[in-house]
């Protein structure tokens, strides 16, 4: 509609009419390319669960007159608040690389106890106090997942990637973090 009478006049002109162009951007692994897959009702687009799948610009049509740019994500270059860093790092926006995983799993365990204990405990079928140590939650977690190891002990790095991925993958619940 926004651009019908440009159109208009290119045609009265015998001009051939150009596709609309537009431009998909956003932080990494946000569903850039899935929503331009849905749009254009195939699959054209690379996509995964991942950061970096898209590793360079690439225009895509999406109809006789839309062309959708597919981008890799963009971020700033630097996180002066760590906090940042964690947040990005529980939505799978930047490579686990880049940060501590236990400082994430931490941080993505003290959102749920603070922003949803019911469903924290429930997903989990454990009973640890709200206040407890962080320790005595990884323990619960992973004994009652059995991701035990030889002498008895809980395996924490398990246990860190279990709450990772099951933050990522919205298997306790959906949440934004930027608005706590």
């Amino acid at each position: 509609e926004a651009t019908r009478e440009k159109f208009e006049r290119e045609k009265a002109k015998g001009l051939k009419p150009r596709a609309i162009r537009a431009m998909i951007v956003g932080i990494p692994n946000v569903g850039k390319s899935t929503l331009i897959n849905k749009l254009a009702n195939r699959t054209i687009a690379q996509t995964g669960n991942k950061p970096g799948v898209t590793k360079q610009q690439q225009w895509i049509k999406v109809g006789k007159s839309l062309q959708l740019l597919d981008t890799p994500g963009i971020l700033w270059p630097k996180f002066e608040d760590q906090t940042i860093g964690k947040k990005l790092s529980l939505t799978g926006a930047i490579k686990d690389s880049i940060v501590h995983l236990d400082e994430v799993a931490l941080y993505g365990l003290s959102f749920l106890i603070e922003h949803d204990y019911e469903g924290l405990i429930t997903h989990y079928a454990i009973n640890v106090e709200p206040d407890a140590d962080s320790i005595d939650w990884f323990d619960a977690i992973g004994r009652k997942r059995g991701l035990i190891q030889k002498g008895n002990e809980v395996d924490y790095e398990a246990v860190i990637e279990l709450i990772i991925n099951d933050i990522r993958n919205a298997k306790i619940g959906t949440y934004c973090f930027d608005l706590y």
